[in-house]
């Protein structure tokens, strides 16, 4: 006996939810708040090196972090901020790139410098949850 397991209906609704989830998880994911005040705070060992409002940001602000013998530029622009340049051995904080949401982190280990993006954020991450 050959009976099916799913009806071409049931097949039609599946594929619909699938699509919806998709559409909803992309929606949330790229979704940009043009309202969110964005601050990048730069720190070495804890300790606050500077407090970046990126949100009212009207020309690119170039930071140069000198700490532990390594020389480090970071580039801050309206709405992102980055390590720009490193002399660090692997520049694995220049291969970060851009940070412009809250939560986002870009860490050179070598130097102990973080920069943190923080935001009035209050929404969940569909990835994350």
């Amino acid at each position: 006996m050959n009976i099916p397991v799913f009806k071409s209906g049931d097949k039609i609704l599946i594929i619909c939810m699938v699509v919806i989830a998709v559409l909803y998880m992309a929606w949330n994911t790229f979704e940009v708040d043009s309202k969110q005040q964005l601050t990048a705070v730069i720190t070495h060992e804890s300790k606050l090196v500077k407090k970046i409002n990126l949100s009212n940001l009207n020309q690119p602000e170039y930071i140069n972090v000198d700490e532990e013998g390594i020389h480090q530029v970071i580039k801050a622009e309206k709405g992102r901020i980055r390590f720009l340049e490193s002399n660090c051995p692997h520049k694995f904080c220049v291969k970060t790139g851009w940070l412009n949401k809250p939560g986002d982190r870009a860490v050179c280990i070598p130097s102990r410098v973080v920069i943190t993006i923080t935001g009035n954020n209050k929404k969940v991450d569909t990835l994350a949850y």
